[in-house]
Parts: structure tokens; C-alpha cells; sequence
């Protein structure tokens, strides 16, 4: 009967040194003129729907 071959255990990895804190990245705001200043958009869902119904494109009259 052949030997079954025994592998060495694993290393443990490495601890990983800590990392120093860094801040984020912040962007400057770009230069604007006073009458540029953004404006939100407004929200999708105040207005009312722009599809009625998924089944009005059946009755168009349209005939194969």
C-alpha cells in the first residue's frame, strides 16, 4: 500500500501593518458666476407618470 504523502501546514499570512489615516480627497468647488449657481434637480416622482398604462401601445390601432 503507498504512503500517503503528508504536505507541511500552512504559514500563517502576514499581520498587516496599519495603515496612517488618510483624509479623502475633496475637489474645490468649480469657479462660477454668481448667476451659475446649480440648481437641484427635482425629483423624478413629484410629477406625474409618464407611462399611463404598459397597454396602451396595443391599442393604437396598429394591425399586423
Amino acid at each position: 500500500m503507498p504512503a500517503v504523502p503528508v504536505e507541511p501546514y500552512p504559514e500563517p499570512p502576514m499581520p498587516v501593518p496599519p495603515q496612517p489615516d488618510i483624509p479623502p480627497v475633496e475637489e474645490p468647488e468649480p469657479d462660477r458666476l454668481p448667476d451659475e449657481v446649480p440648481v437641484p434637480n427635482p425629483d423624478e416622482n413629484d410629477g406625474p407618470p409618464k407611462v399611463l398604462s404598459s397597454f396602451t401601445g396595443l391599442q393604437s390601432g396598429i394591425s399586423c
